[in-house]
């Protein structure tokens, strides 16, 4: 009997020792390659910043849309920022200003479109487990920057098993620490370009910077 209890133990932890087979450098080239493969997505997400000295917590929702290559639109209740990959558009809805300045890309930017859309690569990465997330199993892994001179001292990312990233937490270097987590996202549904193109308000003030 037991002989045959110890024949049947190593079937039993396999699917733990498969599960751990996969290391940070295949969950990258995995979310990279599904990337590649999208044409346009919609994500619906929600953003929170806790600050160290005050402990006091802002939170807002938001909606991006992109497009390849270089188009997105993003909408929240504070501001919307649209570009068609020439021109771009950001509206203050509180003092009904809008800022037009050419199209400019950021390689190293910490805004939504690079941190929900494309994988870090500035930074080493580590898996450091796995998690429960809106329950779906996520990876989660720790980044740290390769440079000293970052705004962000370290960063989170939870990737799902589609290999979609579902969530990102960054630390910067004033101990603030900024999350995005991800409820909706919509991919391929052919977003037409017009989305990508702000019309402003008659009474808005410009600010042309072209």
């Amino acid at each position: 009997m037991k002989r045959h209890v110890l024949h049947i133990i190593p079937l039993l932890l396999l699917p733990l020792m498969v599960a751990w087979a996969i290391d940070a450098r295949e969950i990258i080239e995995n979310v990279q390659e599904r990337y590649d493969d999208i044409e346009d997505a919609t994500i619906t997400f929600s953003q929170s910043v806790r600050f160290k000295v005050s402990r006091a917590e802002q939170t807002t929702e938001g909606t991006l849309f992109f497009k390849k290559p270089t188009k997105y639109r993003i909408e929240t209740g504070e501001r919307t920022i649209v570009t068609d990959g020439t021109t771009s558009w950001s509206w203050n809805p509180r003092n009904r200003q809008v800022i037009v300045d050419n199209y400019k890309e950021e390689t190293h930017a910490l805004s939504p479109e690079q941190l929900l859309l494309t994988y870090p690569k500035d930074y080493y990465s580590t898996l450091i487990g796995e998690e429960k997330l809106q329950g779906r199993d996520a990876y989660v892994l720790k980044l740290t920057p390769k440079e000293d001179n970052t705004f962000a001292t370290s960063m989170k990312i939870w990737v799902g098993r589609d290999w979609l990233i579902r969530k990102v937490e960054i630390t910067d270097v004033n101990g603030a620490v900024t999350t995005y987590a991800i409820s909706e996202i919509r991919l391929d549904t052919g977003l037409p370009d017009d989305s990508f193109t702000y019309s402003i308000p008659g009474d808005a003030e410009v600010i042309d910077l072209r």
